[in-house]
């Protein structure tokens, strides 16, 4: 008899702690995630720059409807590239800032520009939001061309919390 309450006490044990994991994996939403493209378009900005390196752009993200906006870049360090590239190819990082009309989306920019070519390619990874990016996470990638007008494709992924 004691062994059947032992058995039946198990049983119950087991399947109140599938329970719970089940209610709790319901009360986390999953992160949805959405691949992105499109091009983005920017140029020096010609006005006040907060860049401690003088690096500021302004721009247009069209692409697939999600990131379309206004954009902004601030240059927080730029350096030249290894020692193995021209002395013309610059290594730079910042905050990419795109305004959309859900909310805004800020990235961690890196990237390297060879300057003589006019070839740029950078990986920016999300850092915060707002409205429907609050919480996101994700990437894009950029490759473009230009010296002081940027036209840049990209390409990433973006996962919402809601």
């Amino acid at each position: 008899m004691l062994k059947r309450v032992r058995g039946f006490a198990v049983t119950v044990l087991v399947g109140a702690v599938v329970v719970g994991l089940s209610a709790s994996a319901r009360e986390r939403p999953r992160p949805r995630c959405v691949k992105v493209s499109g091009t983005l378009t920017s140029t020096l900005s010609a006005g006040a720059c907060e860049s401690p390196v003088g690096i500021c752009t302004t721009g247009e993200f069209k692409g697939d409807g999600l990131l379309n906006g206004r954009t902004r870049f601030v240059a927080d360090s730029l350096q030249p590239a290894a020692a193995t590239e021209a002395p013309t190819t610059l290594v730079y990082s910042g905050l990419l800032t795109l305004h959309t009309k859900a909310g805004t989306l800020t990235t961690r920019d890196t990237g390297i520009l060879d300057t003589a070519n006019g070839l740029i390619g950078a990986r920016d990874v999300v850092v915060g939001g707002t409205g429907i990016f609050a919480g996101a996470t994700g990437y894009i990638l950029f490759q473009g061309t230009g010296t002081s007008t940027f036209a840049n494709e990209a390409s990433g992924e973006i996962c919402l919390q809601r």
